[in-house]
C-alpha cells in the first residue's frame, strides 16, 4: 500500500453541492433529510420506494431493478437515469448516452461530474468493503454483505458473503483521475477508511460524519 497524504478536510466548495447516496450500511441512523436543500441529490436503486425519500436524480442500472422501478411509476416522480439497453422497453427513464457497463455508484458519480458538471461532491454509504458481524465495515474482516437493504424485494439475505468490490473501486479511481479538480469527500464512520487506491488521490478526501455535519452546517440553503 502507499502511503495515504495529508488531505484538507475543510469545506472549501467548487461552485454547487452534490450528494451522492450509496447503499452501504455506514449511512444506516444518518437523517438524510440533512442534506435536503444544501444541494443536489442523486440517489441509487430502490432508495425513493423503501425510504420513501426522493432525491433530484436516481440512477440503476441493473435492468430487473430499472423495470422494477418503473413499475412503481418511479421515473414520473424523480429524473431516473439508466443505461441505453435494449432490455428496458419503457420510454420514461434517461438515458445515459453511452453504455459504460458500470455498477449503479461510480456511474451516479460520473453523472454528476459529465452530465451535471458538478466539482464538488459529497459520497455517503458507499462502503466497498464487507461487515463483521457486530457491524463493523473492514477490509480483511467484513465477511458479511454490506447493503441497508439486504433481505428486501431485489436484494440478496442478510447471511449472504460481501460483495467483491474491485471493479467499483476501478470506476471510482477512473472517476478521480479523470476529474482530477473535483474534490470528493467520502463520508465514512470513525473507524472506517477508504480503500488504499482511493485514498492515495488527493482528491478523494475521508471525512466522518462529525465533519460532515460541520460541513452541512456552512452550506447555504438553497431556495427553489
Amino acid at each position: 500500500e502507499r502511503e495515504v497524504p495529508p488531505k484538507d478536510t475543510s469545506y472549501r466548495p467548487q461552485g454547487d453541492i452534490c450528494f451522492i447516496i450509496a447503499n452501504g450500511e455506514s449511512r444506516k441512523g444518518f437523517d438524510l433529510n440533512k442534506m435536503r436543500d444544501k444541494g443536489y441529490i442523486i440517489g441509487m436503486n430502490v432508495l425513493p420506494i423503501v425510504k420513501n425519500f426522493w432525491p433530484d436524480a436516481l440512477v440503476s442500472v441493473d435492468i430487473a431493478t430499472v423495470k422494477w422501478l418503473c413499475e412503481r411509476n418511479v421515473p414520473d416522480k424523480t429524473e431516473h437515469w439508466t443505461y441505453p439497453r435494449g432490455g428496458i422497453k419503457d420510454p420514461r427513464p434517461k438515458r445515459l448516452q453511452k453504455d459504460w457497463g458500470w455498477s449503479s455508484g461510480p456511474t451516479a458519480t460520473r453523472l454528476a461530474l459529465e452530465y451535471k458538471k458538478f466539482q464538488t461532491i459529497y459520497i455517503i454509504g458507499m462502503d466497498f468493503f464487507g461487515v463483521t458481524a457486530d457491524g463493523k465495515v473492514d477490509e480483511k474482516a467484513g465477511s458479511k454483505l454490506n447493503n441497508m437493504y439486504k433481505g428486501q424485494e431485489r436484494y440478496r439475505k442478510s447471511s449472504s458473503g460481501r460483495t467483491y468490490f474491485g471493479n467499483w473501486l476501478n470506476q471510482m479511481v477512473t472517476n478521480c483521475d479523470n476529474h482530477k479538480s473535483a474534490n470528493f469527500y467520502h463520508v465514512v464512520l470513525d473507524n472506517q477508511k477508504s480503500p488504499n487506491k482511493l485514498a492515495v488521490k488527493s482528491n478523494w478526501i475521508d471525512i466522518n460524519y462529525s465533519i460532515f455535519d460541520e460541513h452541512l452546517q456552512e452550506m447555504s440553503k438553497k431556495t427553489p
